[in-house]
């Protein structure tokens, strides 16, 4: 019979125990608005409470737990008012590479980009890509595929024209340096 008590009251202080850290919580959160801090808060009441215990007994836990946490709020509270403000971060500290969502873009751009130079006509993609992404001079394009300047000229601006199209149905900018 006295190991069914035991359990009994075992079970009813891990119950009042549980209440106490709920009611703790409460109190801690309730004057920090941050669960991260005041899960930390109460943390460090019951491992003072603990240290205290093991020289001297408390009368009241709840009370001296709460005491402990209302000293730590303040101390919190303290911490953050004097802390240094963060200074801001040099440029060379950040990473140079591309974020995820900025990835995603530019490959979505690059394949709106190929699917409308498929889909222009072989001439004026031919003289786009000569221009533009070889870099050829206008009067070497003229020449090696028998137009005038005028007529490579022509090719180049409707191309733009198709592509800044294209990405206008999907809303995305070409940028300034198209």
């Amino acid at each position: 019979m006295t190991e069914l008590i035991s359990i009994t009251d075992r079970r009813r202080l891990a119950d009042e125990d549980a209440d106490l850290r709920r009611a703790l919580h409460r109190f801690v959160e309730g004057r920090l608005r941050d669960r991260g801090d005041s899960e930390d808060l109460v943390q460090e009441t019951y491992l003072r409470l603990y240290d205290y215990r093991r020289t001297r007994t408390v009368a009241d836990v709840g009370a001296f737990c709460f005491a402990i946490a209302r000293n730590l709020i303040h101390d919190h509270l303290r911490y953050l008012r004097v802390r240094p403000v963060a200074a801001e971060l040099p440029d060379d500290i950040a990473c140079p590479a591309p974020r995820a969502d900025e990835i995603l873009a530019y490959r979505e751009r690059v394949d709106l980009l190929t699917r409308a130079l498929r889909g222009m006509p072989p001439l004026r993609r031919e003289v786009f890509l000569r221009r533009r992404l070889d870099g050829q001079p206008s009067a070497q394009i003229a020449a090696d595929l028998g137009l005038g300047l005028s007529a490579v000229e022509k090719h180049v601006v409707r191309a733009l024209a198709d592509l800044r199209q294209a990405l206008g149905r999907r809303a995305l900018g070409l940028g300034d340096g198209a």
